[in-house]
């Protein structure tokens, strides 16, 4: 009889630890489960964000931004005047570089320059004419005074000096300026 008892009290806990097992087979799978489906609802929500908030190629924003651009430069204020045209600002990438030797040294200068149109046609033949552009701008630092860009009016002087180089190559390639001001968005001497 007590054979018995034993044998059951096995069979009553072995019928526990089964039915344990179970339950805890039943949490890992549902707590997996609702781990999937959170991936999947973060991995939607970021593939919906870059879809809907994403960047644009540059020349698609762009476009998108001259076509509001254009609307809005048709409408008229109050006062009956048309309004004018939003600044464009675009990079040109890479930095510049020059070097300069000052009493038996070697000094450096790195600029990083960005330009403002009013339109994306001036942008286009920007890029369009950039290898004369950046020849123009290299040949520009290297015959530069590395003691005068270390001063305030050295530096607006060179500011001028780049916005009116580049007009001329723009104005001589396309017939317009296309380029109202040169900004340094980098000035690095050493």
């Amino acid at each position: 009889m007590a054979e018995e008892e034993t044998s059951e009290e096995q069979d009553a806990e072995s019928a526990e630890a089964a039915v344990a097992a179970a339950a805890k087979k039943k949490k890992l799978m549902m707590l997996g489960g609702m781990v999937l489906v959170l991936l999947l609802v973060a991995g939607g929500g970021t593939v919906f964000a870059l879809k809907f908030f994403g960047n644009k190629p540059a020349a698609e924003q762009a476009a998108a931004t001259d076509e509001k651009h254009e609307e809005k430069a048709g409408e008229h204020d109050e006062a009956g005047k048309e309004s004018s045209k939003v600044s464009i600002y675009d990079a040109l990438d890479p930095a510049f570089l020059a070097n300069f030797m000052v009493a038996g040294r070697q000094h450096y200068l790195q600029i990083s320059l960005t330009v403002l149109a009013r339109d994306e046609a001036g942008i286009a033949a920007l890029h369009t004419h950039m290898p004369l552009v950046r020849n123009r701008i290299v040949m520009l630092l290297s015959g530069e005074v590395y003691d005068n860009l270390q001063t305030d009016a050295g530096r607006v002087e060179l500011q001028k000096k780049l916005l009116d180089a580049i007009r001329e190559i723009l104005n001589k390639e396309t017939g317009k300026p296309g380029i109202e001001q040169v900004f340094f968005t980098n000035f690095v001497m050493q």
